[in-house]
């Protein structure tokens, strides 16, 4: 048996797939959406992918079966939950399992556990490899149910749903996930950084013997108490997880082998608007867009975050040209957008910045200062907001005193709560995210913006004065 783990960084997905070396068949768990990766490991080994098994309704990003499927001539089967009921069957699987079901790959069978509380109509997959064993599952692919040290949130389908999902998560933890034995590994569909739980341990696997002893999670106590204690805490949930849930319940579209945002884009057809409405996204570095960037355009550094933060502040509603230095890291920006349901990137600008420039187009640029600028004007007592977008678990932990809290993801909604009458200074933990609040300042209309280098994390290391909850 052969079984590959795939680990998308940033989003922190963790897909799956499962080969029988005997018959040569093999099945993809939650696959992503750009799925290269899967046809290329079945090719190499010789495999033919015969299965594709979603574990649940995914929210944090657009899953893969269809796009998979699309790719490989419509052969492999899809598998989805049939618990579904009337809001969560999704109706592009080719069949819908429940327990008793399974898929039989030679020496290999998977099975269905419904684990219902991170969504209702959640399953786990058990994994058997019949040549050792017929009846202990060796592997579970717990998805969202499960993760290392840590459990699926129960609040991602709203304020109504929470307490009763967690109450089923309850019985999922302590009466479902009975059925295993200790010996049988998990394989989540998470880990660390993922907003899919609370606090994912940092392994990308463990044993259910080792999460029953060590994860705060799976520790029994009085139904409600486990509850009150699972729900409090719970980080935001950025707003595109809803988008996500609804594009996976209904089916996402195929992109095919080709990426959108192929099309070049003169630096005067940008300044023409032949772009249309294009929102312009800049995924150049901090310092880089602070120095020259093209007013009114929005910077997601490229790197591992970009679709997180993509997904948090961008619109679903207006095409997207992108600006970057090396066209070949294109690919790679547009599989980051994609993977988070962005299927309108057009294209991005030729010559980049460069090219703006020299066309002589008016150029928008971004304050910068150390923490130690900051901390010299704020104690001569000039007038300056410092508006801190970080979590609310990282601003108790230490912040400026007098500083302003807006998380970066709810910056758009309330921006009449940052003065417009005095200079600006944005913090965050290193820089990355004040670099997107302040384009995002600078577009409404604030003049003196600056983003502070380094961040909180330079700030406390200077051992500069920290106001704490």
């Amino acid at each position: 048996m052969l079984l590959e783990q795939r680990f998308v960084p940033g989003l922190a997905i963790a897909s799956y797939i499962v080969g029988d070396e005997q018959s040569g068949a093999a099945v993809v768990v939650d696959p992503t959406r750009d799925v290269d990766g899967y046809v290329d490991y079945a090719e190499h080994h010789g495999l033919h992918i015969t299965h594709i098994v979603e574990t649940h309704v995914h929210a944090d990003f657009v899953c893969g079966s269809r796009e998979l499927k699309a790719r490989l001539n419509d052969k492999p089967t899809i598998h989805c939950s049939g618990y579904g009921g009337d809001d969560w069957t999704q109706p592009y699987a080719d069949q819908h399992v429940k327990e008793g079901d399974s898929i039989e790959l030679g020496d290999v069978r998977l099975g269905f556990l419904h684990t219902p509380g991170h969504t209702a109509e959640h399953i786990g997959v058990t994994l058997y490899d019949t040549s050792r064993s017929e009846d202990t599952p060796w592997v579970l692919f717990s998805g969202d149910f499960l993760f290392v040290g840590d459990v699926g949130r129960p609040d991602l389908l709203g304020e109504d749903a929470k307490k009763e999902l967690a109450h089923q998560l309850y019985n999922s933890v302590f009466d479902r996930l009975g059925v295993l034995p200790d010996i049988t590994e998990v394989f989540p569909a998470h880990g660390a950084g993922s907003l899919c739980g609370k606090a994912i341990g940092s392994r990308r696997s463990s044993t259910i013997g080792y999460e029953r002893r060590y994860n705060s999670s799976l520790e029994e106590k009085p139904e409600d108490k486990w509850v009150a204690a699972l729900l409090e805490g719970m980080p935001l949930s950025p707003p595109y997880f809803k988008r996500m849930k609804q594009v996976n319940r209904d089916g996402p579209a195929i992109l095919g082998p080709e990426l959108p945002g192929q099309k070049r884009f003169a630096a005067k057809q940008v300044n023409e608007r032949l772009c249309g409405e294009c929102l312009t996204i800049d995924v150049r570095p901090k310092e880089a867009f602070a120095a020259a960037h093209i007013p009114g355009s929005i910077n997601i550094p490229l790197g591992q975050n970009l679709p997180t933060w993509a997904g948090w502040v961008l619109p679903y509603d207006r095409p997207k040209l992108i600006v970057l230095d090396d066209p070949s890291d294109m690919p790679q920006v547009v599989t980051h957008l994609v993977r988070v349901g962005f299927d309108d990137v057009e294209g991005y600008l030729e010559g980049g910045i460069g090219s703006w420039e020299t066309a002589g187009f008016e150029l928008g640029r971004l304050g910068a200062s150390s923490v130690h600028d900051l901390h010299h004007e704020l104690s001569s007592g000039a007038k300056r907001t410092v508006l801190d977008v970080r979590t609310d678990s990282e601003w108790d932990s230490g912040h400026i005193d007098g500083a302003l809290h807006i998380h970066g993801g709810e910056l758009q909604d309330r921006f009449s709560e940052v003065p417009r009458d005095k200079p600006v200074s944005v913090v965050c933990g290193s820089g990355y995210r004040a670099s997107i609040a302040s384009s995002f300042l600078k577009r409404e209309g604030f003049e003196d913006v600056t983003n502070v280098i380094g961040g909180m994390s330079a700030w406390k290391a200077a051992e500069l004065p920290t106001a704490k909850k």
